[in-house]
């Protein structure tokens, strides 16, 4: 009789202990996915492409909130964004060049994407030359040797959100555009974060420069949502 008590007895404790490591690791399961992964350093081809793109979209936002706003706080801090960033981008081409580093800034299916931040919309419009060089060695090759990994910003997401921002008005375009420009600020706060932190010194030093701008840049913007 103890020795069937005893037997029943480290069978439970099995089974509680089955049921207990299942709980933890459906628990684990419900963890957010950055938790699992270690970020290794981020190069400086990515850097360099990712900053380019997210000064890319931040010019072309402004560039419709500036021309399409009637609120001046809203202009202003749009004409601000494309003097910084535009400064912002040339440092970066300068970056890329010494860094081998080609730039995402090429011809789309539907519009292509300049390198001072300005987008044509219509194809024909890619033959226009007159505003400023439009060929592909002018903004860099569109092929690049860094993949892009899930989360990170494309052409074609920056095409998307100015197309969206084009089509507001009045306050609501004021909204969309003040939104954004927090949600996009955070995110480039982050990435200049892991720029400083980079064993490239060219890379270390232009983030170092440039994170104190960004993160004024977010608290005025922040500001505006008030």
């Amino acid at each position: 009789m103890k020795n069937i008590i005893s037997t029943l007895a480290k069978t439970a404790v099995v089974f509680l202990s089955i049921s207990s490591f299942d709980q933890v690791a459906l628990a684990s399961n419900r963890l957010p996915v950055n938790l699992y992964n270690i970020k290794a350093e981020i190069s400086p081809e990515v850097f360099i492409r990712q900053a380019t793109l997210m000064g890319m979209k931040e010019l072309q936002l402004s560039g419709v909130a500036n021309e399409q706003s009637t609120d001046a706080k809203i202009k202003a801090y749009a004409k601000m964004m494309i003097t910084d960033h535009s400064k912002a981008n040339e440092e970066l081409k300068i970056l890329a060049k010494a860094k081998g580093v080609s730039l995402p800034m090429g011809k789309l299916e539907v519009g292509t994407l300049r390198s001072d931040g300005r987008v044509d919309s219509a194809p024909e419009n890619m033959k226009d030359t007159t505003r400023n060089d439009n060929q592909p060695e002018a903004a860099g090759n569109v092929k690049t040797n860094a993949p892009l990994t899930s989360g990170e910003l494309t052409e074609a997401d920056i095409l998307k959100s100015v197309d969206e921002l084009k089509k507001l008005k009045g306050a609501s375009l004021d909204q969309s555009y003040v939104s954004t420009m927090i949600a996009d600020h955070q995110k480039a706060v982050a990435l200049f974060e892991e720029g400083t932190k980079s064993t490239d010194a060219a890379t270390r030093k232009f983030a170092s420069k440039q994170l104190p701008k960004l993160k004024a840049h977010l608290k005025h913007v922040m500001a505006l949502s008030k």
